[in-house]
């Protein structure tokens, strides 16, 4: 019986994935934890825990999911609970990522907007309140997603039984678990979206008044132009957000939309049928998601100079040390005959 195509994309990808995206994640926490990056507190608090989730996600997806699936007997190695704890781990990640991104984008909002409330609401204490405030109920969020993921046996590439951790097939005849199947697309996909939408174009609308404003004062006082350093350090804010926001929605977009035309679809699409066009996208969609967490430290590099200075910098102290010959022992002299 021949693979699925979809499939061996997958026991390709992830194991990939896992050698790139993981030291990835690991260099953009230790680059913003360490690093003088001449960002706020806040701002790194952030960064550091969607690096951390990110991480987290790529570590449960890669490793003790779909690697050990692809490659490995998992009901010789793991028991059967540990099909639903990796997705309680990965829906706990999946959440957190999200509501950091609407988290982070609504402190530049007040930052930006709230002369006021930002010197209550944007410290470095309230800041991780807020991030334990989102792992916390993300997990509790998540909790469902135990019972809901259950190992199903199924028919391997080469005919042999095997079983793959999915979405149990009796999911429809347990009320709880089917009324919270559909309310966590509103959690995880209408809410954060809408939210996203209206803070970051709130954001955007009030630097560009401010912008126009503090033009006109500066031409109404001089006809020479000069940098502004508030405003160069505005355009620096929004850029980061705005690239941020960017990447969240490109690699998140595909699987909520793909998530709102399973709810809408009837019949309900079998999941097993890995040559179904709402499946391969669901899969492709996935595969996306874990790609961020490469590509989200390529944004970084790209848009903060001082990141980008780190990474260098480390680079060339990881090549240096790997390079310098090691320091050969120095032989003293011993006289084994004396007179």
């Amino acid at each position: 019986m021949e693979e699925p195509w979809i499939r061996t994309v997958q026991r390709l990808f992830y194991p990939v994935m896992s050698v790139f995206g993981m030291p990835a994640s690991i260099l953009t926490i230790a680059v913003f934890w360490k690093g003088k990056l001449d960002l706020s507190k806040s701002i790194i608090f952030y960064l550091v825990a969607l690096a951390v989730a990110n991480f987290l996600l790529i570590l449960v997806v890669t490793v003790f999911r779909d690697i050990f699936y692809f490659y490995v007997n998992i009901s010789l190695w793991w028991p059967k609970p540990s099909c639903g704890v990796s997705n309680w781990i990965y829906f706990t990640c999946v959440y957190s990522l999200t509501w950091l991104t609407v988290a982070f984008t609504f402190d530049r909002y007040v930052i930006v907007c709230c002369s006021k409330l930002k010197l209550v609401y944007c410290t470095a204490k309230n800041t991780q309140r807020v991030i334990l405030c989102v792992y916390t109920g993300a997990f509790l969020m998540a909790m469902p997603t135990f019972w809901i993921y259950v190992p199903v046996p199924t028919l391997g590439p080469n005919g042999t039984s095997m079983d793959i951790c999915t979405i149990r097939k009796d999911l429809s005849k347990i009320p709880i678990l089917s009324v919270y199947d559909h309310f966590q697309t509103t959690v995880w996909i209408v809410i954060p979206l809408v939210a996203l939408m209206l803070t970051n174009g709130l954001t955007v609308w009030n630097i560009v008044i401010t912008s126009r404003v503090r033009q006109g004062l500066k031409s109404a006082v001089a006809n020479k132009s000069e940098d502004d350093p508030e405003m160069a350090r505005r355009r620096r804010s929004i850029m980061l957000l705005a690239l941020i926001t960017i990447s969240f929605l490109g690699h998140w977009l595909p699987k909520m939309v793909i998530k709102v035309v399973e709810r809408l679809t009837y019949p309900p699409v079998n999941r097993y049928n890995f040559y179904h066009p709402v499946n391969v996208v669901r899969m492709l969609a996935n595969m996306l998601i874990v790609l961020s967490s490469f590509s989200n430290m390529c944004i970084y590099a790209l848009t903060i100079e001082k990141f980008r200075q780190e990474l260098m910098r480390g680079a060339k102290s990881a090549i240096s040390a790997l390079c310098k010959p090691p320091h050969s022992p120095s032989i003293k002299k011993v006289e084994i005959f004396t007179t």
